[in-house]
């Protein structure tokens, strides 16, 4: 792992003594105005299956496919912060930036991940959370979602890795991705709840709780991104026997996994 030194200017600013973080990742650091994680700009991966993926979503005349222009590397972390601010506008639960360039972004720690406690019932006893805890915090990440969307936005990525849980908030983290700039918002919305539902779906601890936070989205959306939905559960549909026998030839394809679970969850509540 290389280890990158913070700039004098950034140390100054944190008060804590020269230091270096873990590229590429994430890092804290504990500062006299509390702990901090800072991320380094990661460059994107350029393997070929994600470049045969890009091609399909361009090629067919369905915007939702397509993947996002932003994430990874050149300025991504400078545009996290924007969308940072721009969310923190409209009232919505996210880190405060404390320093930002395009090699470091610097946010206010936002609580505990909860990803690793829905994997391993260890962890979980280890952090004190009952099953009804664990409950709470998955819906109120639903919840959040759900708000982010009748605001107008999207999420981009949202799995639950990628929300901070302290004193019932769930705060908005890793707002890398943009892919409203590529498909309408009802069909990044429509994106979003798919990611959602499928990541909840993953694991026995979150996958009873994905039906009830399929409903809330379903009573929350707009006709619009319905639509879109419908249109992407109608993709699943003609997509799902292939995933079915990769499951059967790969049963330890976690996405694989989700993604069927998901799909049956969405076909659920959204067929007749």
């Amino acid at each position: 792992m290389i280890q990158l030194k913070l700039p004098s200017e950034t140390v100054h600013l944190l008060g804590i003594p020269e230091t270096t973080v873990q590229y590429p990742g994430a890092s804290s650091l504990d500062t006299p105005n509390g702990r901090v994680w800072v991320k380094t700009n990661e460059n994107p991966k350029r393997d070929i299956y994600r470049k045969a993926l890009a091609a399909l979503g361009y090629s067919l005349p369905l915007p939702i496919l397509r993947p996002s222009k932003a994430g990874k590397g050149g300025d991504s972390l400078l545009r996290q912060a924007e969308q940072i601010a721009i969310l923190d506008a409209a009232d919505l639960p996210v880190p405060k930036v404390r320093y930002c360039d395009r090699d470091f972004l610097i946010l206010t720690d936002a609580g505990i991940a909860l990803d690793a406690a829905v994997k391993d019932e260890t962890t979980r006893r280890r952090l004190a959370l009952t099953e009804e805890d664990l409950h709470i915090a998955l819906m109120t990440m639903t919840d959040t979602l759900a708000t982010l969307h009748a605001k107008g936005f999207a999420h981009g990525r949202p799995k639950i890795r990628d929300f901070g849980w302290r004193d019932g908030v769930a705060t908005l983290l890793d707002l890398e991705e943009r892919p409203w700039e590529v498909m309408p918002m009802p069909a990044a919305q429509a994106r979003d709840i798919f990611l959602w539902i499928m990541d909840l779906s993953v694991h026995p601890a979150s996958r009873s709780i994905a039906p009830q936070a399929m409903a809330r989205f379903k009573v929350t959306m707009s006709e619009a991104t319905a639509d879109e939905l419908q249109t992407l559960l109608r993709l699943l549909t003609i997509a799902a026997p292939v995933a079915r026998v990769v499951d059967k030839l790969h049963p330890d394809k976690r996405d694989i996994v989700g993604a069927l679970a998901g799909y049956e969850v969405m076909k659920a509540a959204l067929r007749p």
